[in-house]
């Protein structure tokens, strides 16, 4: 009879689950990641450009997850050609809200 083989990894989770620290498998796996992110500064790099590129996160966001602040994210960005792409409103509806604030309704 053929010996069935399972992923160790799925062995030392439900092991892990079995010992009371974790109530269950995605308990473990969420904190596997939080410790491999927090221990690899490039593979966080690499995370929030991914987030960022997807529209997951905000630029401000994505910098925090890489641990730079904006400036250097942009930059970053800038340096792998990563368009960062600013929405906003048009210039007649910012009028209309700039009036709107100073009493001045149209």
């Amino acid at each position: 009879m053929p010996m069935i083989q399972t992923n160790p990894a799925d062995t030392e989770i439900e092991a892990l689950v079995r010992t009371g620290l974790y109530q269950n498998r995605d308990e473990v796996i969420s904190d596997a990641i939080r410790n491999l992110l927090l221990n690899n500064k490039n593979l966080r790099l690499e995370l929030a450009i991914e987030l960022f590129k997807a529209d997951e996160v905000s630029l401000g966001r994505a910098a925090e997850i890489a641990g730079t602040d904006r400036w250097e994210f942009q930059d970053i960005l800038h340096q792998r050609r990563i368009p960062i792409i600013i929405e906003a409103e048009s210039a007649e509806a910012m009028d209309r809200d700039v009036a709107r604030f100073f009493g001045k309704e149209q």
